[in-house]
């Protein structure tokens, strides 16, 4: 808490913070500012008497040493004339004459703060800018409010006129400060005056958004909805007061402007008070908030009017601004008293926002000369209201965290037993969306992987050791198809059935990963005295069907096809031909050659289950790399004895096959097809009687 308050306050001093004004007093209209050192003290304020010409321009202007004097800045409201009181409209010029130091260096500047409610800046007698455009006839005249910097001529002596009028707001006059300066100063002072507000207004309005969001999340806090209102109120406040940082961005005019100012005035104190009501039911009153809401919409309805009757109650709603936070600091002290939760952090922050109001509203009445801070002070009041809400809002995430980590753990779990890329392609987010009789058809490449000779292997082994064997291998090559886009559909035993769903050439990527991880696995079996495994992998690629098998009280998922019977008879023939990865001719013809593999024609096999005989190639980079390269280098010679083989030319054929057998003798193909050479030629003999 002490801490979170400290930070609060270092915002606002950094906010706040800047070189201030040196207050110099004009007598008689004239400044001597010789002796000034603007190095040390920058900003210079021009306060005191200016030359005061009623109902007359700059260019109009026969200066005489009896010329009415007047105290800036302020207002001309009830300023006497010989003829009663000035009103609050008309136009009217103020008068200084400035010396400045012989040995200034700088370019200097003027800066003029918004006034009330047009004025233009002459030097010398030149116009250099202003704000809107202030005349004697009203449909001339064009209010506007922002402030302007303007550059100073290089001159000793330089004579200011500003001229001002107002035919639309109740005050009428200079209410703002005059500072002189430096323009590099002018210029930094500015910005930074928008930069804070601009921050301002983004805390306010990401402190809003944050708020709504939580209570569409949570209908039945509606305190939420009341602190959106309320930095919503805010928020238009801050951007049309100040700088007026809403100019930067809009160009609107000046009545738009002045009701925007006015409307979210007059909301913030009843939207305030309904949010410490939605807190504390029981400790604020009802009938007090209603009161205030029917203040705050007679008032915005006196919006309707023109300006010079609204502005009115900028003497008479600070009382109503006022009262409401003092009741509103009386509600939360006895709140307090009651040991409510969290009342000490708001009592401390709805005090902050009182003083910060209370400043404001006399410096816009031009009773005091400071700055807006009253934003700031909000921006100390949301952080306090973050800190409120922090425990009730932690709880809730950390139960949330809770629940999210459990249904991860959830959803984790059963990924284990159904793989997440199965209820993906059978187009489900969630296990509990799967429904018996589910399914789907794709076009995907299966392979199979199985364990050479396992039944004999695994009766050498304990039930535990068979478990931890596999489990070890598993683990091995698993990863390797998920890496390569695939998922294992199901564990048949030792063997495994993986999908690849996306490409050909993943599969047949994973095969050759998978035979290398294999032979690395024998190295450590080997150094731990255990027997080396050979695996087969047989890949084909084709439609299948997707889908939920069982009863409703037990399913599971699996994949029914054609394609998956052929890629389990397809690894069934690497025994056959005792090679380690055998592919269909279909996925031959569609895997790609950029790969880099290296594949050779086997042969057309029978398969069970198929009327029709299929085409069957080896991939030789399945094999160690010595071997593999042998059997690559002789690859050509290998397709022309396989060539004289299919056309039955088996002397021609055996004779390759045997001197291929020579260069490789560790080639159970060339082996196989050898044999079957001498028994053609051997069953030749026997049918034709020369044997």
């Amino acid at each position: 808490m002490k801490k979170l308050i400290l930070f609060s306050f270092l915002f606002l001093i950094s906010c706040l913070s800047e070189e201030r004004n040196t207050i110099k007093e004009a007598k008689n209209g004239m400044i001597d500012l010789t002796n000034h050192s603007f190095q040390s003290e920058p900003y210079v304020a021009l306060f005191g008497e200016w030359k005061f010409y009623w109902n007359t321009a700059p260019t109009n202007i026969k200066e005489t040493e009896t010329d009415l004097l007047y105290q800036l800045p302020n207002h001309w409201n009830g300023f006497p004339m010989e003829y009663g009181k000035l009103p609050g409209f008309g136009h009217a010029s103020f008068r200084l004459h400035i010396t400045l130091p012989d040995d200034l260096q700088e370019t200097m500047a003027l800066t003029v703060h918004e006034q009330d409610t047009s004025y233009a800046i002459y030097i010398d007698g030149k116009y250099y800018g202003g704000s809107g455009i202030p005349s004697n006839h009203t449909n001339e005249f064009v209010p506007m409010v922002k402030s302007t910097i303007v550059v100073l001529p290089k001159s000793k002596n330089i004579t200011i006129d500003l001229y001002v009028a107002n035919y639309v707001h109740r005050k009428g006059g200079i209410w703002n400060d005059i500072i002189l300066s430096s323009y590099t100063k002018a210029e930094s002072r500015l910005t930074k005056h928008k930069i804070n507000e601009t921050i301002l207004c983004a805390i306010f309005a990401f402190v809003g958004i944050f708020f709504l969001v939580m209570y569409f999340y949570n209908r039945d806090g509606r305190q939420t909805l009341g602190i959106f209102l309320f930095s919503l109120a805010v928020l238009f406040r801050t951007m049309s007061t100040g700088e007026r940082i809403i100019l930067e961005f809009i160009n609107m005019p000046y009545w738009l402007l002045l009701r925007i100012e006015y409307v979210s005035w007059y909301w913030s104190a009843p939207l305030l008070y309904h949010y410490f009501y939605t807190i504390f039911p029981n400790d604020f009153s009802k009938k007090v908030g209603d009161s205030f809401y029917l203040l705050s919409g007679l008032l915005t309805l006196g919006l309707l009017l023109p300006p010079v009757y609204f502005t009115e109650t900028a003497s008479i709603y600070p009382i109503a601004f006022v009262l409401n936070g003092l009741l509103i600091l009386f509600y939360l002290f006895r709140a307090f008293q009651r040991s409510r939760m969290e009342a000490k952090p708001l009592l401390a922050g709805i005090a902050l926002i009182l003083v910060g109001a209370t400043n404001d509203v006399l410096h816009a009445e031009a009773v005091i000369h400071t700055t807006y801070i009253a934003p700031s002070t909000v921006v100390i009041f949301v952080f306090l209201q973050v800190f409120t809400f922090g425990r009730i809002v932690r709880q809730n995430i950390l139960k949330t965290l809770a629940f999210a980590e459990e249904q991860k753990q959830f959803s984790n779990s059963f990924s284990r037993f159904v793989p997440t890329e199965f209820l993906y392609h059978l187009g489900k987010d969630d296990i509990r969306q799967v429904d018996l009789g589910d399914q789907v058809q794709k076009r995907m490449t299966v392979l199979f992987a199985d364990i050479r000779s396992f039944t004999e292997f695994s009766e050498t082994l304990t039930p535990k050791e068979n478990f931890d064997f596999l489990n070890s291998y598993l683990q091995r090559v698993g990863p390797i198809i998920r890496h390569n886009n695939g998922f294992i559909d199901k564990f048949i035993g030792d063997a495994v059935m993986a999908l690849f769903p996306y490409n050909i050439n993943d599969a047949v990527k994973a095969a050759v990963e998978m035979q290398e991880a294999i032979r690395i696995y024998n190295g450590h079996r080997a150094n731990c005295g255990y027997i080396p495994i050979e695996v087969g992998i047989g890949i084909h690629t084709g439609n299948l069907t997707l889908g939920i098998l069982g009863e409703h009280k037990r399913m599971e998922g699996t994949v029914i096809s054609d394609a998956v019977n052929l890629a389990s008879r397809i690894e069934g023939i690497t025994k056959l031909f005792s090679s380690r990865i055998v592919i269909s001719a279909e996925t031959f013809i569609e895997a790609s050659d950029s790969l880099g593999f290296h594949y050779r024609l086997l042969d057309r096999v029978s398969i069970k289950g198929k009327a029709e005989s299929v085409f069957v190639v080896e991939v030789l980079d399945g094999y160690e790399p010595e071997k593999a390269n042998r059997l690559i280098a002789s690859n050509d010679e290998y397709t022309l004895a396989l060539d004289a083989y299919r056309r039955e030319d088996f002397e021609e054929a055996m004779m390759a096959f045997s001197a291929l057998l020579d260069k490789n003798p560790d080639d159970s193909v060339t082996s196989l097809f050898l044999e079957r050479c001498k028994e053609a030629l051997d069953r030749s003999k026997l049918e034709s009687g020369t044997s």
